[in-house]
């Protein structure tokens, strides 16, 4: 839910606490009163607060969200991510944002069927879904667009579909497998 605030919250936190911390502290050898560095540095703390968080967010997101690379999915690094990727996709690319993630990677149809059953087999008595066999479609332009567009990625027409397990608080993955070339493309949503 707000999981990507808390890392700028605490840094934000911490670094003001130990300013107005040291500033208090130093105040006797510039000739001030500590009680009145204190009643005035903390209003300005508060005053700062969520300035300063924002800027500690700006640049945090810059490194935890956008489009990635990744040769394998263990060196993605981020359990939010990885938790819906086959352990075996390789040549990922990963546009990733708070609330989830769109990923492209290459993977063999029976690998991903595997992972696809053990995944039900292990999460599927939590989901507010029944599973649904996989089921050979067509991808429409209008839907690939809907949940890929902007990535520049290459249109399957002729796909694979499934759809993983839903967590009550709306959490899952689904997956357009396209046979012909090995590609599965995800869109995925974690709380």
């Amino acid at each position: 839910m707000l999981w990507h605030l808390v890392l700028p919250f605490k840094i934000t936190f911490w670094t003001l606490g130990v300013v107005l911390g040291i500033t208090v502290l130093v105040a006797p050898s510039m000739g001030r009163r500590r009680s009145r560095v204190f009643l005035w540095g903390f209003p300005m703390v508060l005053v700062t607060f969520i300035p300063s968080c924002s800027v500690v967010m700006h640049f945090l997101d810059k490194s935890r969200f956008g489009v990635f690379e990744y040769d394998v999915t263990p060196t993605i690094n981020d359990l939010r991510v990885e938790r819906y990727l086959p352990p075996e996709a390789r040549e990922l690319t990963v546009d990733r944002y708070a609330r989830g993630y769109r990923a492209r990677y290459l993977v063999e149809s029976d690998v991903l069927e595997d992972w696809f059953d053990a995944v039900w087999e292990g999460f599927g008595e939590y989901s507010v879904d029944a599973k649904i066999p996989p089921e050979f479609t067509t991808l429409s332009q209008q839907a690939f667009d809907e949940a890929f567009g902007g990535l520049g990625w290459p249109r399957p027409t002729e796909v694979v579909f499934y759809q993983g397990p839903v967590a009550e608080n709306g959490a899952g993955f689904s997956i357009w497998y396209d046979a012909e070339t090995g590609f599965a493309y995800e869109s995925a949503t974690h709380w």
